[in-house]
């Protein structure tokens, strides 16, 4: 399997079918359906949403024939949906090694009622709605008028107090606390004690229990059986995402010249830019492989080359999850709980007034800045040289590895200065102006000089498929508004990636720093990466001013593909 998988990769960037997020190929389909089925696991922090709470996941991605994390799929997708398949959220999560998560904020037009929790990657949807994972979650909305979910007739039910903390993987993996009621704020020293010595994936989550029944969630080590793959047509076979979310979009009308077909470029700007180009094929189709991380919710694509400007682009978007398959089961609550909601609901919002207060425990966003070109470059900061009022005289005074010339037809154009000895193409070079190309180097260089910020020079040549540059001008501007000039762009809305997340909880070590501010938490503390390797690990995190059973939950699988689904309460008094 792994060989034909490593021939996939090798292959996978030079045939556009290849690239196709579904493909009528017969032939093609076969070949992919000699790669193992996936399965995702989530665990989540509780079945229970409340307006201005977070909702935490850890998404874990496995093969399902060994069980193991899945190094296949780079991409998940998971979806909160209500009875109406309207989506509360969806999100794009970008797997590393078959692992990712995020969280949701609740908001408060998220009404009271039956949800479920779906999640998938692009190559299990082969298998229907029925081949994803689906948990049942319960949305209670103080705020509404109307409350469908109570029932009158119901009596307030404790089963989620009873005590689960018989451990069934003690043998091999075990929770420790050194008693098992503490005060309010304390630290807690967890011991995750591993008996065997195993390595393998984890995520923790302490939550407080409700005292009244919520839905069940699956673990680790039974959410499989609720999976049921159910083949569809061949005109619909999904292709796993092997490196990176597939995009698939269309040029109309369709090019006529097929010994020289177009090429498009899509570009999007921010503190984390990409950029990527793709040839559109004999059908008017073009494929784009995303695998950075970015935080725009647009992008912009258009087609390369001066003559190729009357296209309309239009990106294909990605299916809905049907729900008509989704079994929404009716929960009901009893009237006797509604002291308990209206606790919590004021805590929740007494919790939020002091969020900024609270700077601590905001969740910190992971990103690392990667370099989309390689080559050496010069990077001409403008505001440490002498400000000239045209681009012109900026180039001739301060930019000394590129000029501006005219070309063939007139037109004024950058030309960069080439290495020694590289080949000398006698071609402008690429110009991206806030990580959007623009063809039209005359019109940029009108653009009022003080408001660029910096210009670096790249010197390598450019391959892009059959268009060769020479160089690369890469220009920052202050204001980013120099894209809002360019015709031929086309903006289209993109989900941007949910991004990794360091998350930091209450710390009262500093016993007075917090002292009259209140601490009304539920969430204790949500870790979604944890890695044993063959050691115990201590854990430590606080009790809150909140009162009552809390659980710890800890959820995973072993390197050798073992679930592990481990539960411990304890009393907050």
């Amino acid at each position: 399997m792994y060989n034909l998988l490593k021939i996939l990769l090798v292959f996978f960037p030079f045939f556009g079918m290849w690239a196709q997020p579904v493909t009528s190929n017969i032939q093609l389909q076969e070949k992919f359906k000699e790669l193992p089925h996936e399965q995702v696991f989530v665990h989540y922090n509780s079945s229970l949403l409340m307006p201005g709470t977070q909702f935490y996941y850890k998404v874990y991605v496995l093969n399902a024939e060994t069980n193991k994390l899945s190094k296949l799929s780079q991409v998940a997708y998971v979806s909160l949906l209500n009875k109406n398949g309207e989506e509360v959220f969806k999100h794009k999560i970008y797997l590393e090694n078959g692992l990712g998560g995020s969280d949701f904020f609740v908001p408060n037009n998220v009404a009271s009622g039956h949800y479920k929790l779906v999640a998938y990657t692009q190559w299990m949807q082969n298998g229907g709605v029925q081949n994803s994972f689906r948990g049942d979650i319960l949305s209670i909305n103080p705020y509404q008028s109307e409350q469908n979910i109570i029932n009158s007739d119901k009596k307030i039910s404790t089963t989620n107090l009873i005590d689960v903390s018989v451990e069934n993987f003690e043998e091999i993996l075990s929770l420790s606390l050194a008693k098992n009621v503490f005060r309010k704020r304390e630290n807690i020293i967890l011991e995750i004690l591993n008996a065997e010595k195993i390595s393998g994936d984890f995520s923790l989550s302490v939550n407080k229990l409700t005292e009244f029944e919520i839905p069940e969630k699956q673990t680790s080590f039974n959410y499989s059986s609720n999976y049921k793959f159910e083949k569809i047509s061949n005109s619909e076979f999904y292709i796993p995402e092997l490196r990176g979310e597939l995009l698939m979009g269309t040029l109309s009308p369709r090019p006529e010249n097929s010994s020289r077909m177009p090429q498009v470029a899509l570009s999007i700007n921010g503190d984390f830019p990409v950029f990527k180009t793709s040839l559109v094929n004999k059908r008017g189709e073009f494929y784009i492989n995303l695998d950075e991380e970015f935080q725009r919710e647009y992008t912009f694509i258009q087609v390369m080359g001066k003559e190729n400007s009357d296209y309309k682009i239009d990106l294909k978007e990605k299916p809905k999850v049907s729900t008509s398959a989704l079994n929404f089961r009716d929960y009901k609550i009893s009237p006797e709980a509604n002291e308990e909601i209206l606790q919590r609901s004021v805590h929740h919002q007494i919790e939020n007034a002091y969020y900024e207060v609270k700077a601590d425990s905001l969740p910190v966003i992971a990103l690392i800045n990667k370099n989309l070109f390689l080559g050496e470059s010069q990077l001409y900061p403008l505001d440490n040289y002498t400000r000239f009022k045209t681009l012109e005289e900026t180039f001739v005074e301060i930019i000394s590895l590129a000029r501006i010339r005219k070309g063939e037809q007139g037109e004024s154009e950058f030309r960069v200065s080439g290495i020694q000895n590289s080949l000398d193409y006698r071609l402008p070079p690429l110009l991206l102006v806030d990580n959007v190309l623009v063809k039209d180097h005359a019109h940029f260089i009108k653009y009022p000089s003080e408001k660029v910020e910096s210009i670096e020079v790249f010197r390598n040549n450019y391959y892009l498929g059959p268009m060769v540059a020479q160089g690369l001008i890469i220009v920052k501007t202050f204001e980013g508004d120099y894209v809002e000039t360019i015709d031929e762009l086309t903006r289209i809305s993109i989900e941007a990636p949910e991004l990794e997340k360091n998350y930091i909880f209450q710390n009262y070590t500093d016993t007075g720093k917090f002292e009259r501010i209140p601490d009304f938490r539920y969430q204790l503390f949500w870790m979604p990466q944890i890695k044993l390797e063959e050691n115990n690990k201590s854990i430590e995190f606080f009790t809150s001013d909140v009162t009552g059973t809390f659980e710890i939950s800890l959820e995973g699988f072993t390197i050798d593909g073992d679930p592990i689904s481990l539960k411990k309460q304890f009393k907050v008094e």
